[in-house]
């Protein structure tokens, strides 16, 4: 079945994209993702690279992806990546493809977060880190980002730790997740 790639918000915002968000704060990214190391990086739903950016400085090999093509040429403004327009559900790599995956601010805004997340584990190397980062619905931060997102219709649906927890334990034992002002990072490594 082919990929189908709709006009959504994201196309719409991409020019606007880097001067309505602020620059990534990487320091917990690189703190509990274990930064630098030799291998392969995706940031799977990456966008215009805010985040890939500012990895890039001290860590080479990163691969983005983004089902939305206007905030890819974005990102080709920062050519120090490799850029892949796909779908969160269906990763175009192969299996044991990367030490480090990322989902920043991502997981809410995908069409079925269990495949995804099912994916990412499934493209991960044995041992590597799957790092999550996503406004926790718990909180009143993330409950304010989720009324905002819905106002701008957007398609978005928060996920409480407990339930990404849950998909991630069917597939590994080793999660750790950390609370934090209005988000929540979830670090699961791949087993065996």
């Amino acid at each position: 079945m082919p990929l189908r790639f709709p006009v959504d918000h994201f196309d719409l915002i991409a020019p606007l994209y880097d001067k309505l968000i602020p620059p990534a704060n990487i320091e917990s990214l690189l703190k509990y993702g274990q930064f630098p190391l030799n291998g392969k990086v995706l940031e799977v739903g990456g966008g215009t690279g805010r985040v890939a950016r500012e990895l890039i400085k001290i860590q080479a090999n990163i691969f983005l992806l983004d089902r939305s093509f206007a905030m890819l040429r974005v990102a080709t403004n920062h050519q120090d990546f490799k850029l892949t327009l796909g779908e969160a559900e269906h990763l175009p790599f192969m299996d044991n493809t990367f030490e480090r995956i990322l989902l920043i601010d991502t997981l809410h805004h995908v069409v079925d977060a269990r495949t995804t997340l099912l994916e990412c584990l499934r493209v991960l190397r044995i041992g590597g880190l799957l790092v999550i980062q996503e406004p926790d619905i718990e909180q009143w931060g993330g409950k304010l980002i989720a009324f905002f997102e819905k106002a701008l219709l957007m398609r978005s649906h928060l996920l409480p730790v407990a339930k990404v927890e849950s998909i991630l334990s069917q597939q590994t034992n080793e999660i750790t997740a950390i609370r934090a002002k209005h988000q929540y990072l979830i670090v699961c490594r791949k087993g065996n």
